[in-house]
């Protein structure tokens, strides 16, 4: 069997390596910068050292402050139009996942005619994209390093990708000084979201042994260091951790995609505006445990990582890294299951036909789900 592994070409990573960002932009070319942020950063001035270093390395820089929580069409369509505007050769992107998806759609449209909903899926990206560098503040998304933006589907319902070579980043920037000030509770659901990539990239059926090289380290350091930076946030060791883990899982997933825990998690309905690492939090013992049967080597291995000792049956490891997992989820706060964050039940067939539709997670999950399989599950949590 033949593999192709992609990943962002050049990393620049080390406390206060934000300082690097004026020549890593002059030296792609760049003169006239775009900063896409969200507005709770902006308000905070957290963006401010990167817009001051480009300043200083003689860039003119605009900053778009208008990033969504859950990006739509039409949020894209408007930053896009920031750019255009400015004149911008360079574009950064600088926050948590939804900048950065953002960013990253924002750029295909600077490269590509129409909205970005016609390039929803997988290769429909025919342009090349501007020079592009994404700062994450966050550690867990690991959109920093994938080839895709998830969004919003206004009109349909549901979050949808847009997946392209394209849409790698031309350098990404790592300074783990930038999420200190992360609060615990973002700190944990970033966290649980990083966790799960590189779980469901290294159980899922397309596994590498680039990619489980990648997921299970990025595992290691998150299993060692969550609960450390969910307490201290001053932790810089810590801080480091989890964030280099989340650009290293982002490096495995995006060349194997995820499974059925980001299935379900981007079905639920966008009116009950479950930030992202949360919905993927509370669902993944219940689809762990669905899932464990199907591959139990992996899912020993996983058990192990979070803290089982060796067990020679296999299957009971297996079994216990659920467990494992709602141990930890107990003690960073995070409540299991749709029912505590007001997800009625009359909602959960939607949620479950939607996970069932996206193709192109549950084709990578280990046991073959339908929506049937999935609404059973979710009526099994629901108290």
């Amino acid at each position: 069997m033949t593999f192709v592994h992609n990943t962002v070409k050049r990393i620049v990573h080390g406390c206060g390596s934000i300082k690097e960002a004026a020549s890593e932009a002059k030296a792609l070319g760049g003169t006239r910068a775009i900063i896409v942020t969200d507005p709770g950063l902006a308000k905070l001035g957290v963006h401010k050292v990167l817009e001051e270093t480009l300043l200083a390395g003689g860039l003119a820089v605009s900053v778009y402050d208008q990033a969504e929580l859950e990006p739509s069409v039409d949020s894209i369509a408007h930053c896009a139009d920031a750019a255009r505007d400015f004149g911008a050769d360079i574009i950064f992107g600088f926050g948590g996942g939804s900048a950065l998806d953002t960013t990253k759609a924002c750029a295909v449209l600077l490269g590509n005619e129409g909205t970005i909903d016609q390039y929803f899926g997988m290769g429909k990206v025919k342009n090349p994209l501007p020079p592009m560098i994404l700062v994450p503040t966050t550690a867990g998304t690991g959109s920093e390093m994938t080839s895709i933006s998830v969004l919003a589907d206004t009109k349909n319902g549901g979050k949808w990708g847009v997946v392209s070579d394209y849409m790698y980043a031309t350098a990404v920037i790592l300074d783990p000084e930038l999420t200190v000030g992360l609060p615990p509770s973002v700190t944990a659901a970033t966290g649980i979201d990083a966790f799960v990539h590189a779980m469901e990239s290294f159980c899922g059926k397309a596994d590498t042994p680039i990619t489980n090289a990648l997921n299970i380290h990025a595992m290691k350091l998150i299993a060692r260091s969550m609960r450390r930076a969910y307490t201290n946030g001053q932790d810089l060791a810590a801080r480091a951790d989890m964030l280099y883990a989340s650009t290293i899982a982002g490096m495995g997933f995006s060349n194997t995609q995820n499974g059925i825990i980001h299935a379900v998690g981007t079905a639920i309905p966008r009116e009950y505006h479950m930030p992202h690492g949360v919905a993927i939090a509370c669902l993944a013992p219940m689809c762990m445990a669905f899932n464990y049967m199907a591959r139990p080597e992996k899912y020993a291995e996983v058990a192990m990582i979070l803290g089982e000792k060796y067990d020679s049956d296999t299957l009971a490891l297996a079994e216990r890294a659920s467990h494992r997992m709602s141990a930890l989820l107990k003690d960073i706060r995070i409540a299991e299951g749709l029912q505590p964050y007001g997800v009625t039940r009359s909602d959960l067939p939607l949620i479950a036909e939607r996970a069932a539709g996206n193709a192109r997670l549950i084709g990578n999950n280990p046991r073959p789900a339908n929506a049937k399989l999935i609404l059973e599950m979710l009526e099994a949590s629901y108290s």
